[in-house]
């Protein structure tokens, strides 16, 4: 069964009034980066597709230095190297991860396929202002997972 991880949105530059009224942003953003590429490298060991999915990359610089881009990983978005239907032809499951819960991770999936995607939680970072709680309330019928490096583990959230 083919695996992918689509990472969301890991943008090289923030918006300027996000960083200006979240003045440690972009250092949590980098530091969480780094983190989610050493989790890359460790799936892409065991076969896992890498999927980065960056809307609007051009805008925003392309993908962040800290997340390294591997000649076989896929490119989504207006500059990208494939489609989500050509995704899903090869893809048996697709895990979301990245920037930012509840925001544009979960809108990307949706948009993708559909209001049960599977997001792993703790392969994706908050915005500053919203709260897990508020998050899980707000897209109910996600599936909801846990990374390891033993694979991925679904989580019940009520």
């Amino acid at each position: 069964m083919a695996k992918g991880l689509v990472v969301v949105d890991a943008w090289k530059v923030l918006y300027r009034h996000d960083v200006k009224d979240h003045p440690t942003l972009q250092d949590e953003v980098a530091s969480f980066g780094k983190f989610l590429n050493q989790v890359c490298k460790i799936e892409r060991d065991k076969g896992t597709q890498i999927i980065h999915s960056a809307s609007h990359r051009l805008m925003h610089g392309g993908i962040m230095d800290e997340i390294e881009v591997f000649s076989e990983d896929r490119v989504m978005g207006e500059d990208g190297n494939t489609t989500w239907a050509e995704l899903r032809e090869s893809i048996d499951e697709l895990y979301w991860c990245g920037f930012h819960f509840g925001r544009c991770i979960h809108e990307q999936a949706r948009i993708a396929v559909g209001n049960d995607a599977k997001i792993v939680t703790n392969l994706s970072l908050l915005f500053p202002v919203d709260s897990w709680k508020e998050m899980f309330a707000s897209w109910p019928t996600f599936n909801y997972y846990l990374w390891s490096q033993n694979g991925f583990e679904e989580v019940n959230i009520s």
